[in-house]
């Protein structure tokens, strides 16, 4: 079966109905997911941000990589999880709907948020510790894999034909601001107080005011109203009774080609968001409000990036974004941590953007390539498990492959080989399965 792809909106008008203008219910709706979705990656930004005080109070060691490398693996626990989140909650939003889905993920994320403010130290409990840090991540986890999915659709079931990828784009925007709210909630802890009060209590903070985003979340969520492409197949009893199994069955392809497309995206977003800010403080010596500091710039910046390449797909088609941002992830890694590399706050801020500009491509173009990958019945199943495991695989192994690379050779550029070769393997998957010609979309079968 040839595998093409829905990606350019003029061709695809032309195929299906248009789509209703957007409403102010829609977008209500669009600032109820985003808020929602905000939260489920503050606390990733957080708990990246502060791996360097958590790898010492969990994983204490003379060693401070050795700490750090033993906290990116109980990072990647929370990555490895996404998969049977999306098993589990993409089950729930093809047969129940994306709107209960979708407070359920938010509800179980706040709280596991605020589990890891409330968490004891290594010197308070002992080896116990890091076995409820590990226990935090994996509830963090699980409701993760069933977030982006879950939200990406609902967005995109809105959508009009002609802003498909900026309501796309929305979802990866709204993922990135919750980023930069956690890491400008570190930065104003590491102005405001001390290093040792900051490793004392002062890291609880930024976990415990998940709780105040998890009632926002939960608030706006229940008000909104079900996605009308849903309710539309449970009109017309045209829901699965297994999508999981559906989609490992009949859409196994589409599966692969999202992992591969996944793959550069994946791992050059967990090296600018997860590994750099450690990276920063570390490798190239800035203080902890400087390196904080210029993951917060760089990151505030790119999230408006990641909107203007949703419009670019718009206007140019996602394909010709996707290829782009696939070249850029092998073209730019390796000037970006030159840059780095050199010293300094500005030349830290200039890195960070250089190679955030790839990640806000493929975050502005690939949402809505995902979601068209799979019909309506089982589309967050769908979306869910193939983007689950494929940052499972990609995104959650990147900061230790990372922080490894540099151990074992030596070589502070040593990070940009693995978004390098993440780059091509997409570059590969988007020319050679992604196709040129879109078809309709229908809520039976797919566009494949």
């Amino acid at each position: 079966m040839s595998q093409s792809l829905p990606l350019d909106a003029a061709a695809q008008g032309s195929l299906t109905a248009a789509r209703p203008r957007a409403t102010p219910l829609s977008r209500r709706s669009v600032i109820a997911v985003g808020t929602g979705n905000a939260l489920e990656f503050y606390d990733f930004a957080v708990f990246a941000s502060l791996t360097p005080v958590i790898s010492q109070l969990f994983f204490p060691s003379s060693n401070a990589l050795a700490a750090i490398l033993s906290t990116f693996v109980v990072y990647a626990v929370g990555f490895l999880m996404r998969p049977l989140g999306a098993i589990i909650f993409g089950r729930l939003g093809d047969r129940s709907g994306r709107k209960v889905t979708m407070i359920v993920v938010v509800t179980i994320m706040g709280f596991s948020t605020v589990l890891m403010g409330l968490l004891p130290t290594f010197t308070q409990i002992g080896a116990f510790a890091p076995v409820l840090l590990v226990v935090a991540r994996m509830l963090q986890g699980l409701s993760v894999g069933g977030e982006f999915g879950t939200s990406a659709t609902y967005l995109l079931e809105y959508a009009p034909d002609n802003r498909r990828g900026i309501y796309g784009a929305f979802a990866f925007f709204s993922s990135t601001a919750g980023s930069v709210i956690g890491v400008f909630v570190v930065f104003l802890l590491t102005l405001l107080m001390s290093a040792t009060t900051i490793s004392d209590w002062g890291w609880r903070i930024p976990f415990l005011l998940g709780f105040p985003l998890l009632l926002l979340g939960f608030y706006l969520r229940y008000r909104v109203s079900e996605s009308p492409e849903f309710e539309e197949i449970k009109a017309d009893k045209e829901r699965e009774k297994s999508p999981v199994l559906t989609v490992f069955k009949e859409h196994w392809r589409a599966i692969l080609i999202v992992i591969g497309v996944v793959c550069g995206f994946a791992t050059a977003s967990a090296t600018v968001q997860a590994f750099m800010p450690s990276y920063v403080k570390t490798v190239v010596g800035l203080p902890a409000n400087q390196s904080l500091g210029a993951v917060l710039i760089a990151t505030t910046v790119a999230i408006f990036m990641v909107l203007a390449f949703g419009a670019l797909s718009d206007r140019f088609g996602g394909r010709r974004i996707l290829i782009l941002a696939s070249v850029l992830t092998i073209l730019l890694p390796y000037p970006s941590l030159v840059v780095v590399g050199l010293g300094g706050f500005g030349a830290a801020v200039a890195g960070l953007l250089i190679l955030w500009v790839p990640v806000a491509a493929f975050g502005g173009a690939a949402p809505a390539m995902w979601a068209d990958m799979f019909p309506t019945a089982v589309r967050v199943s769908g979306f869910g498990i193939a983007y689950g495991f494929g940052t499972a695989i990609f995104a959650g192994s990147a900061p230790f492959v990372s922080t490894w690379l540099i151990q074992t050779s030596g070589n502070p550029l040593a990070p940009a080989w693995y978004m390098i070769v993440g780059g091509i393997v997409t570059a590969i998957v988007v020319i050679a399965a992604v196709g040129r010609k879109p078809r309709a979309r229908s809520a039976g079968s797919s566009s494949l």
